[in-house]
C-alpha cells in the first residue's frame, strides 16, 4: 500500500510545477516591463525542438530494438555523448531560430532571459506535472489492486517489465528529500536555460555564430552529470550538487558579462504592446 505522504508529495510536485514557473515569469515580465509573449515563444521553442524534433534521432540512437541503439545504450561514453549532443544542438539551435525569426525585432536585453524563463519554465512545468499526475495514477492503481494489469500486459520487454515492477517500491519509499531534490533540480535548470538563452540571444544580436557553438558545448557539459547518473556512474546527491553549482556560477557569469553589459533598453511603448 502507498501511504498518504506519497500522495501529498505528488500534490506538492504538481502544485510547484504549475505555480513556480508562472510566478517567475509574471514577476520578471512585470518588474522588467517586458513582453509576456516572449516567455510563450520560449515555451513553444522547448516543446517543438526538445519534445518533437529531438525525438526523431533519439528514436534511432536510443532504440534498444536496433543494433545502433543497443550499441549506444550499452556504452556509457556513447550514451552520454549522443544524449548531451542531441539536447545541446536541438535546444540551442531552437533558441537561435526563435531569435532569428519570431523574436527578430525584439532587441532589448530582457528578451534573452524572458525566452529562457519560458523555455526552462515550461520544461519544469511539463516534467513536474506529468510526473506527479502519472505517479498519482500509479498510487491509486496500486492501492486499488489494479496495478497488476500493467505488469501482466503482453508485449512488454524485459526492461519495461523491470521498470514497472520497481514502481511500487519507489512510490512506497518516496520521501520529502526526493521531492525537494526534484524541485531544486528544476530551479537550477531554469537558471541554465535563462543563461543559455542570453548567450544565443547575443549570438543573433551581435552576429557571432561562435556564441551559438559555445551554448551547445556548455549545454552538453551541463547535461553530462545527469547522463552519468542515468548510467549509474554518479549518485543522485552528487549529481544535483554538481548541477546546482554549475548553474549558479554559469548564470552569474552570463548575467554580468552579457546581460548587464548590454545597454539596450528598448521597452514596449505601452501596455497593449506587451502581449
Amino acid at each position: 500500500m502507498i501511504g498518504t505522504s506519497t500522495f501529498v508529495y505528488m500534490g506538492i510536485i504538481i502544485a510547484v510545477g504549475i505555480i513556480m514557473p508562472l510566478a517567475v515569469a509574471i514577476w520578471w515580465v512585470k518588474t522588467r516591463n517586458d513582453k509576456f509573449s516572449t516567455v510563450l515563444v520560449g515555451a513553444a521553442t522547448w516543446f517543438l525542438f526538445a519534445m518533437v524534433l529531438e525525438t526523431i534521432p533519439k528514436a534511432v540512437l536510443f532504440n534498444p530494438a536496433t543494433s545502433i541503439g543497443k550499441t549506444v545504450l550499452g556504452n556509457t561514453f556513447l550514451y552520454v555523448f549522443f544524449g548531451t549532443l542531441l539536447a545541446g544542438v536541438f535546444e540551442e539551435v531552437g533558441r537561435y531560430v526563435a531569435f532569428k525569426t519570431v523574436l527578430k525585432k525584439r532587441t532589448n536585453r530582457e528578451t534573452g532571459i524572458s525566452h529562457g524563463i519560458g523555455h526552462g519554465g515550461f520544461e519544469a512545468m511539463f516534467i513536474m506535472v506529468s510526473l506527479g499526475v502519472q505517479n498519482l495514477i500509479y498510487c491509486f492503481m496500486i492501492n486499488g489492486g489494479t496495478f497488476g494489469v500493467l505488469v501482466n500486459q503482453e508485449g512488454l520487454s524485459e526492461a519495461d517489465l523491470a521498470t514497472l515492477n520497481a514502481i511500487p517500491e519507489q512510490l512506497a519509499t518516496w520521501s520529502l528529500g526526493y521531492t525537494v531534490i526534484l524541485i531544486v533540480e528544476r530551479v537550477y535548470s531554469m537558471l541554465l536555460h535563462a543563461g543559455s538563452s542570453v548567450i544565443v540571444f547575443n549570438a543573433v544580436k551581435q552576429k557571432r555564430i561562435s556564441l551559438l557553438f559555445l551554448a551547445i558545448i556548455l549545454h552538453m557539459i551541463f547535461d553530462t552529470p545527469a547522463a552519468l547518473y542515468q548510467k549509474g556512474v554518479l549518485n543522485i546527491y552528487v549529481t544535483e550538487v554538481i548541477g546546482a553549482v554549475m548553474a549558479i556560477v554559469f548564470f552569474i557569469i552570463i548575467y554580468k558579462k552579457l546581460y548587464v553589459r548590454d545597454t539596450s533598453q528598448e521597452k514596449p511603448r505601452d501596455m497593449t504592446e506587451k502581449l
